[in-house]
Order: structure tokens, then sequence, then C-alpha cells
């Protein structure tokens, strides 16, 4: 059984949230709803665009590729070719995600207001795109391991929560579906300077979780080597602590 990873990061603006979905494993995909891709430091790159053919193939001369998403059509589209399991990708990044729910809602009621029966639609179609997506890892014969959504945070009117910035009822049901939600920031240090740190665990006013139950947390600080916290690093650390724990049992009566 393969080692598996989804993960929903949110943070404030220009904390690095790209740059840190770009650390997830190679080769990756990053669905690019907001044309940031290009800046990250990942390289070298690839653009692929889903509605001409198929994903490249990996040559070793790219780690990632980069698909514009200019509609959610494209991201529909990029996953049936990924999902039919022809592809090179181990990593799937989709940044960002609430660039996608407006793409969603573009897609439900166009240039018009949103009445009230669209938003049970773009709940359900907002909903479906990420648990399929997710489900990808669950496929044993797709090379789909991690897959990363980037989102941005707002501060939750009621509770003062940090919380993911997403429109509707889909801001309360999105962390349900992930292994991981990570919030991440600037962690000031004595000396007046900062790091990175990704938070991995429900602490009062912040949306986070770890559902793996096996992450250094509830704060995960700065790779030695990048200075910032490193997804392929968790995704590596996920990899071993699951080798060394105990194999699942079959249930009495059960065939394997």
């Amino acid at each position: 059984m393969k080692t598996t990873l989804t993960i929903l990061v949110h943070g404030p603006s220009g904390v690095g949230k790209s740059w840190l979905a770009d650390t997830a494993p190679a080769p990756r995909l990053i669905l690019d709803a907001e044309g940031r891709a290009k800046y990250t430091p990942s390289g070298p790159k690839i653009l692929w665009d889903p509605r001409v053919g198929p994903p490249p193939v990996y040559d070793g001369t790219w780690e990632t590729c980069i698909v514009q998403v200019y509609d959610f059509e494209t991201l529909l589209l990029a996953f049936s070719w990924l999902r039919a399991g022809d592809h090179p990708f181990v990593s799937v990044i989709i940044d960002s995600l609430m660039e996608c729910q407006k793409r969603c809602i573009d897609n439900v009621a166009g240039t018009n207001p949103m009445q009230t029966q669209d938003w049970g639609t773009l709940l359900r179609k907002i909903e479906a795109l990420v648990r399929t997506y997710r489900d990808l890892v669950l496929i044993e014969s797709n090379l789909v391991s991690t897959v990363v959504f980037v989102c941005g945070t707002r501060t939750d009117a009621k509770t003062g929560k940090q919380e993911p910035l997403l429109q509707g009822q889909f801001c309360d049901t999105v962390p349900y579906y992930m292994d991981v939600v990570g919030y991440y920031y600037k962690q000031p240090m004595t000396d007046g300077s900062h790091v990175r740190a990704l938070l991995v665990d429900e602490l009062p006013g912040f949306v986070a979780k770890d559902g793996t139950g096996r992450l250094p947390g509830p704060i995960i600080y700065a790779d030695p080597n990048l200075g910032r916290p490193n997804l392929a690093a968790l995704y590596e650390l996920l990899r071993v602590n699951e080798q060394a724990a105990p194999a699942p049992v079959a249930a009495e009566g059960a065939t394997a």
C-alpha cells in the first residue's frame, strides 16, 4: 500500500504558500489559477494544455509541469487525464482553491448575480472537484501520492478563528476531506527575525489538523536546507513512520 498525503495549506497573502506547495515531491503538476507558478523556485518547468493533448512525458528535463487554469472546465479536463493514469506526476497542486471556487461560480452563474439555488449547485460542484482530486491518491495503480490545495486565510467574524478563505459552507466542509490542514505563517523570533512555520494541529484561534497522527506537530519549522517547511520531507516522514507502524490485521473471516 502506497503512502499518501492530502493537505490543505492556508495562510495570509504573501507568506509563501505557493513556494511551500512547490516543494511537493517531483515530478509535480501545478494547476495554476493565479498565474504565480512561474515565480516558484522549482525547475526546470514545462507547460501543458489538457485541451490540446495528453500530459508530457517525464524525460528528466523538467520537474514541474504547469497547467494555466482559465476556467472550471480546464480543471475537469485535467482530472480526466490524471484519472486515466497515463501521466508521470506523483504530486498534484491546486493553487489556489479560492480562485478555483471563483472559476466554479463563473461556470454556475456566468456574469449574473448568484441566486439562492446557485449556492447549492456551487457547493456540490466544488466539493466534487476537491474529493475527486483527493481520491487520486487512493488508486493504487495511479502514481499520484500527494495532493496539495492552496488557499488564503480569513478571520471568522464570530469566532475570531483563522480559517480558509472560501465562500459559503465550503469553508466548513473542506477540512474534513484532507489528511492534513496546515496554517502557514511567519513565526517571530526573539532576535526580531522570523521563520516560516506550518501549524498542523488544532490550537485555539486556528483551523488546522493532523489526521495522520504521524507528523511532528503541532508546529513544523524550517527545513535546514530551504529555510522553510518542505512538503517532500513531510511526505518522506509519513512514509518512514508508516513503514515502522504495525501492519493492518485482517478481521477474522476476511480474505486478503
